[in-house]
Protein backbone atom coordinates (compact mmCIF):
# COMPACT_ATOMS: atom_id res chain seq x y z
CA UNK A 1 0.00 0.00 0.00
CA UNK A 2 1.49 2.83 0.92
CA UNK A 3 2.33 5.60 3.80
CA UNK A 4 1.38 9.01 3.89
CA UNK A 5 1.60 11.96 6.95
CA UNK A 6 0.72 15.15 7.35
CA UNK A 7 2.45 17.89 9.87
CA UNK A 8 0.84 21.23 10.65
CA UNK A 9 1.78 23.75 13.23
CA UNK A 10 1.72 27.70 13.40
CA UNK A 11 4.95 27.73 11.11
CA UNK A 12 3.63 25.49 8.38
CA UNK A 13 1.93 22.62 7.03
CA UNK A 14 4.15 19.33 5.35
CA UNK A 15 3.06 16.47 3.19
CA UNK A 16 5.53 13.53 3.30
CA UNK A 17 5.01 10.27 1.15
CA UNK A 18 6.91 7.24 -0.16
CA UNK A 19 6.60 6.52 -3.70
CA UNK A 20 5.96 2.90 -4.39
CA UNK A 21 3.43 2.25 -6.60
CA UNK A 22 2.73 -1.83 -5.96
CA UNK A 23 0.29 -3.70 -8.18
CA UNK A 24 0.35 -7.14 -7.12
CA UNK A 25 3.68 -8.11 -6.62
CA UNK A 26 5.07 -5.93 -9.31
CA UNK A 27 6.55 -2.88 -7.53
CA UNK A 28 7.11 0.65 -9.35
CA UNK A 29 9.09 3.58 -7.04
CA UNK A 30 8.91 7.24 -8.03
CA UNK A 31 5.26 7.26 -7.85
CA UNK A 32 3.85 11.05 -6.37
CA UNK A 33 1.63 10.60 -3.31
CA UNK A 34 2.04 13.92 -2.24
CA UNK A 35 0.74 17.50 -4.26
CA UNK A 36 0.24 21.03 -4.31
CA UNK A 37 -1.53 23.80 -5.31
CA UNK A 38 0.62 26.85 -4.78
CA UNK A 39 -2.20 29.48 -5.88
CA UNK A 40 -4.96 27.82 -3.72
CA UNK A 41 -2.06 27.61 -0.91
CA UNK A 42 -3.45 24.29 -0.36
CA UNK A 43 -1.50 20.74 -0.20
CA UNK A 44 -2.93 17.27 0.14
CA UNK A 45 -1.61 13.41 0.21
CA UNK A 46 -3.57 10.27 -0.71
CA UNK A 47 -3.38 6.67 -0.56
CA UNK A 48 -5.61 4.09 -1.86
CA UNK A 49 -6.43 3.20 -5.30
CA UNK A 50 -4.77 5.30 -7.12
CA UNK A 51 -6.09 3.67 -11.37
CA UNK A 52 -9.52 1.89 -11.87
CA UNK A 53 -10.91 1.71 -15.04
CA UNK A 54 -9.01 4.23 -16.58
CA UNK A 55 -9.47 6.82 -13.88
CA UNK A 56 -6.39 8.31 -12.56
CA UNK A 57 -7.65 9.24 -8.71
CA UNK A 58 -4.26 11.76 -8.57
CA UNK A 59 -5.47 13.70 -11.66
CA UNK A 60 -9.78 13.66 -10.76
CA UNK A 61 -9.03 14.76 -7.41
CA UNK A 62 -6.18 17.51 -8.37
CA UNK A 63 -8.77 18.97 -10.89
CA UNK A 64 -11.65 18.99 -8.33
CA UNK A 65 -9.27 20.58 -5.65
CA UNK A 66 -8.68 22.83 -8.24
CA UNK A 67 -11.94 24.33 -8.47
CA UNK A 68 -13.47 27.27 -7.01
CA UNK A 69 -15.83 25.25 -5.02
CA UNK A 70 -16.08 25.24 -1.04
CA UNK A 71 -13.89 22.66 0.35
CA UNK A 72 -16.63 20.49 1.79
CA UNK A 73 -18.05 20.45 -2.04
CA UNK A 74 -15.09 19.12 -3.05
CA UNK A 75 -14.93 16.71 -0.97
CA UNK A 76 -18.10 15.20 -1.92
CA UNK A 77 -17.38 15.53 -5.40
CA UNK A 78 -14.00 13.43 -4.38
CA UNK A 79 -16.15 11.04 -2.67
CA UNK A 80 -18.47 10.56 -5.66
CA UNK A 81 -15.89 9.92 -8.06
CA UNK A 82 -14.42 7.22 -5.43
CA UNK A 83 -17.62 5.41 -4.57
CA UNK A 84 -18.19 5.54 -8.25
CA UNK A 85 -15.91 3.94 -9.92
CA UNK A 86 -14.66 1.55 -6.50
CA UNK A 87 -18.17 -0.19 -6.42
CA UNK A 88 -17.47 -2.61 -8.92
CA UNK A 89 -14.61 -4.88 -9.14
CA UNK A 90 -12.53 -6.39 -6.27
CA UNK A 91 -12.19 -4.51 -3.58
CA UNK A 92 -9.29 -1.59 -4.05
CA UNK A 93 -8.93 -0.66 -0.52
CA UNK A 94 -9.83 2.06 1.38
CA UNK A 95 -9.31 5.97 -0.36
CA UNK A 96 -7.60 8.53 1.86
CA UNK A 97 -7.05 11.80 1.53
CA UNK A 98 -5.32 14.75 3.78
CA UNK A 99 -4.83 18.59 3.21
CA UNK A 100 -4.24 21.37 4.79
CA UNK A 101 -4.95 24.91 3.07
CA UNK A 102 -3.61 28.49 4.65
CA UNK A 103 -6.49 30.59 4.97
CA UNK A 104 -7.46 33.36 6.90
CA UNK A 105 -4.37 33.85 8.96
CA UNK A 106 -3.43 30.13 9.99
CA UNK A 107 -4.37 26.46 8.26
CA UNK A 108 -7.24 24.52 7.51
CA UNK A 109 -6.83 20.96 8.01
CA UNK A 110 -8.69 18.08 6.85
CA UNK A 111 -8.85 14.65 6.90
CA UNK A 112 -11.17 12.89 4.50
CA UNK A 113 -11.32 8.81 4.38
CA UNK A 114 -13.20 5.37 3.78
CA UNK A 115 -13.67 2.99 6.52
CA UNK A 116 -15.24 -0.22 7.44
CA UNK A 117 -19.03 0.60 8.45
CA UNK A 118 -20.78 -1.36 11.69
CA UNK A 119 -21.38 -4.59 9.13
CA UNK A 120 -17.48 -5.02 7.33
CA UNK A 121 -19.47 -5.16 3.87
CA UNK A 122 -19.23 -1.69 3.16
CA UNK A 123 -16.98 1.55 3.02
CA UNK A 124 -18.06 5.18 4.14
CA UNK A 125 -16.45 7.82 4.14
CA UNK A 126 -15.58 10.01 7.61
CA UNK A 127 -14.38 13.63 7.31
CA UNK A 128 -12.65 15.61 10.41
CA UNK A 129 -11.91 19.34 10.43
CA UNK A 130 -9.05 21.25 12.55
CA UNK A 131 -8.19 25.24 12.58
CA UNK A 132 -4.81 25.89 13.41
CA UNK A 133 -3.97 29.34 13.97
CA UNK A 134 -1.52 30.76 17.02
CA UNK A 135 -1.31 27.90 18.70
CA UNK A 136 -1.81 23.90 18.26
CA UNK A 137 -0.81 21.34 15.63
CA UNK A 138 -2.17 18.19 13.37
CA UNK A 139 -1.05 15.26 12.81
CA UNK A 140 -2.37 12.49 10.51
CA UNK A 141 -1.08 9.51 8.68
CA UNK A 142 -2.71 6.45 6.74
CA UNK A 143 -1.75 3.64 4.67
CA UNK A 144 -0.33 0.01 5.66
CA UNK A 145 2.21 -0.46 8.32
CA UNK A 146 2.27 2.95 10.24
CA UNK A 147 1.05 0.84 13.14
CA UNK A 148 4.24 -0.55 13.60
CA UNK A 149 5.88 3.18 14.03
CA UNK A 150 6.72 4.69 17.52
CA UNK A 151 3.41 6.43 18.16
CA UNK A 152 3.74 10.22 17.55
CA UNK A 153 1.13 13.19 19.29
CA UNK A 154 0.07 16.23 17.39
CA UNK A 155 1.68 18.02 20.73
CA UNK A 156 4.84 17.17 20.17
CA UNK A 157 4.91 19.15 17.13
CA UNK A 158 3.39 22.20 19.20
CA UNK A 159 6.97 24.41 19.38
CA UNK A 160 9.13 23.09 15.99
CA UNK A 161 10.06 25.49 13.26
CA UNK A 162 9.51 25.24 10.05
CA UNK A 163 12.97 23.75 9.08
CA UNK A 164 12.47 21.36 11.92
CA UNK A 165 8.65 20.62 10.64
CA UNK A 166 10.08 19.26 7.33
CA UNK A 167 12.63 17.41 8.55
CA UNK A 168 10.53 15.21 11.21
CA UNK A 169 7.63 14.54 8.49
CA UNK A 170 11.17 13.68 6.05
CA UNK A 171 12.14 10.93 8.76
CA UNK A 172 8.35 9.89 9.23
CA UNK A 173 7.75 8.66 5.85
CA UNK A 174 11.27 7.74 5.83
CA UNK A 175 10.96 5.26 8.81
CA UNK A 176 8.03 3.89 7.31
CA UNK A 177 10.20 3.02 4.53
CA UNK A 178 13.11 1.52 6.53
CA UNK A 179 10.52 -0.60 8.49
CA UNK A 180 8.76 -2.30 5.78
CA UNK A 181 12.19 -3.23 4.31
CA UNK A 182 13.46 -4.58 7.82
CA UNK A 183 10.30 -6.79 7.81
CA UNK A 184 10.98 -7.90 4.22
CA UNK A 185 14.49 -8.93 5.03
CA UNK A 186 13.11 -10.82 8.16
CA UNK A 187 10.01 -12.70 6.32
CA UNK A 188 10.97 -13.25 2.37
CA UNK A 189 7.07 -13.98 1.62
CA UNK A 190 6.27 -10.44 2.59
CA UNK A 191 5.21 -8.03 0.00
CA UNK A 192 6.86 -4.73 0.87
CA UNK A 193 4.55 -1.83 -0.28
CA UNK A 194 6.22 0.91 1.55
CA UNK A 195 9.35 1.99 -0.83
CA UNK A 196 11.07 4.18 -2.67
CA UNK A 197 12.25 7.90 -2.59
CA UNK A 198 10.50 9.95 0.46
CA UNK A 199 8.41 13.15 -1.00
CA UNK A 200 7.44 16.01 -0.14
CA UNK A 201 5.17 19.13 -1.03
CA UNK A 202 4.99 21.83 2.26
CA UNK A 203 3.69 25.62 2.65
CA UNK A 204 5.42 28.17 4.89
CA UNK A 205 4.10 30.89 7.09
CA UNK A 206 6.36 33.54 5.98
CA UNK A 207 8.62 35.53 8.58
CA UNK A 208 8.38 31.97 10.25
Amino acid sequence: MSYICLMVNPNGAVAATDSRLTSGNIHMDGHRKCFALPKRQLIWAICGPVLRFGVSFPRATRRILNSDQPMEAKLDQVARVVEGVTRVGPDPGPFCLVAAQRENGGFTVWDFRQERDATGKRYTFRRRRWRICDRGAVFLQAGANHRLLPPLQAAQLNDLSYQKLRAAARERAALAVRVDKQRKAADRRYNQTVGGQVLTVSLRVKGR
